[in-house]
């Protein structure tokens, strides 16, 4: 079932209720702030069956993944709230005397914030996710536009914080949901001059396309846009020597979690042609054949999929896919392959294919393999699998890896994100539009403040 797109009327409307509340949703005392994010939980929990079940139903990422997820939104709401009974960012810092002035700079809310979730994560990262909560909690009116491939879970999720705005005594412009399929409804949100700050998560494309929009409005603000991620991964000769059936093994579970609908799925993986023996080939072939074909969220995203893949396999060679292949929107693991020279030619074959692929990338020798590492794009991790005998290589390679991503990993594969004080789910473009700040974390409320520095 659809919903109906908002008029661009019904946009203006709901932007204008969150500015109109601003000035005094801002001025609530933390302790207030927090009773509320407290009370959006205790909602959520009376509909807990329920949402999970629209979810299962909208998404096919199944029970098990959605409870967890759940639990995690829970959870990254109980830190918010935790944290707004301090208010921190309210705290002044006093600068030095050393340079004849005094006073302290203290952190302001932006104002009414946009948020445009993912189709992946439609809890953690949607209607009640980090962005909502984080904005919330210091004092930003939000304003969601829920996500096409699962507007009646958004619609249940808003149902929550509605009744959760009434039981707090909220001012009611402090958060509204809208549904929005077309581009123009977007684009009309985004340009809109009451925002203060936009919050995205999605494709390289889309969000490109909004970052554009909003550096042509007269008065552009803060953009933080999760985007597309190669998540490059680097095996050196002694590991996968000394391991090739485990390192083989993990490497495309790790492809394929979550049928390769994760921010974080390796989307190539780099080594030596000389690493590339037949007992590496032979475990690699066989992890592939052996892995569980899982459905994917949606017919769309399914098809677009499929034609990322045909895509490349015009381009490059297919390695080899999974076997099992179900009917339907399952997604088939698919690994390509090509060498160094052409991967540092091609920068069309770059990009992320959102799915259960990657690509081998055959690196001729050590040198090229630092020049690939040097022309790499702006990712969310990299992952570097190595032994104390590539102790000398992998130091070269590690401060170049630095420059590149948001998390660097040693000899593991990205995870999900877990919600803490050390979470860091950020990276240089494209990865995000801004690397210095998170979109997932208890940090992730720093991007809706601003420095006021107050004289005395």
């Amino acid at each position: 079932m659809t919903l109906a797109d908002a008029t661009l009327d019904e946009v203006d409307q709901v932007v204008a209720q969150a500015d109109g509340c601003f000035s005094t949703f801002r001025k609530l005392s933390g302790f207030n702030r927090a009773a509320f994010l407290l009370q959006i939980k205790k909602e959520l929990q009376k509909d807990q069956a329920e949402i999970i079940g629209i979810a299962e139903q909208e998404t096919a990422l199944g029970k098990k993944r959605l409870s967890m997820e759940f639990e995690r939104t829970l959870g990254a709401i109980e830190n918010f709230s935790r944290l707004c009974t301090k208010e921190p960012w309210l705290k002044p810092k006093p600068t030095p005397k050393t340079d004849g002035t005094k006073g302290g700079i203290k952190m302001l809310p932006l104002g009414p914030v946009a948020v445009i979730g993912a189709c992946n994560f439609p809890l953690a990262i949607s209607v009640v996710g980090t962005d909502t909560m984080s904005a919330l909690m210091v004092g930003c009116p939000v304003v969601v536009k829920s996500h096409p491939g699962h507007p009646q879970t958004c619609e249940k999720l808003a149902d929550a914080v509605r009744r959760a705005i009434k039981i707090s005594k909220m001012p009611v412009g402090c958060f509204h949901l809208f549904h929005g399929k077309r581009n123009e409804v977007t684009q009309y949100l985004v340009k809109h001059p009451l925002l203060s700050a936009i919050a995205f998560t999605g494709s390289l494309g889309g969000g490109f396309a909004l970052h554009r929009t909003n550096q042509e409005r007269k008065n552009p603000v803060p953009f933080y846009a999760e985007m597309g991620s190669l998540n490059p991964v680097f095996a050196l000769p002694y590991l996968i020597g000394s391991n090739s059936k485990k390192f083989a093994q993990d490497f495309v579970q790790a492809v394929n979690l979550f049928a390769g609908q994760m921010c974080t799925k390796p989307g190539a993986l780099f080594i030596l042609k000389s690493s590339l023996t037949k007992d590496f080939s032979h475990a690699l072939r066989t992890a592939i054949e052996k892995q569980i074909t899982l459905p994917m969220l949606n017919s769309e995203i399914h098809a677009n999929y499929e034609n990322s893949c045909l895509h490349l396999e015009k381009e490059i060679q297919l390695f080899c896919s999974s076997v099992n292949q179900p009917s339907g929107n399952y997604g088939k693991v698919n690994i390509f392959t090509m060498d160094g020279s052409k991967f540092l030619g091609s920068r069309n074959l770059r990009a992320e294919a959102f799915g259960p692929s990657s690509i081998l990338v055959l690196v001729e020798d050590e040198n090229q393999l630092l020049r690939i590492a040097e022309s790499l794009d702006g990712s969310l991790t990299a992952s570097l699998h190595g032994t104390e005998e590539d102790h000398q290589l992998s130091e070269k390679i590690l401060p170049i890896l630095e420059s590149k991503v948001g998390r660097l990993l040693y000899n593991g594969f990205p995870p999900g994100v877990v919600p803490g004080n050390a979470t860091h789910h950020g990276g240089p473009w494209p990865a995000t539009t801004d690397s210095r700040f998170t979109s997932i974390g208890r940090h992730g409320y720093q991007r809706f403040l601003r420095p006021l520095f107050r004289h005395s």
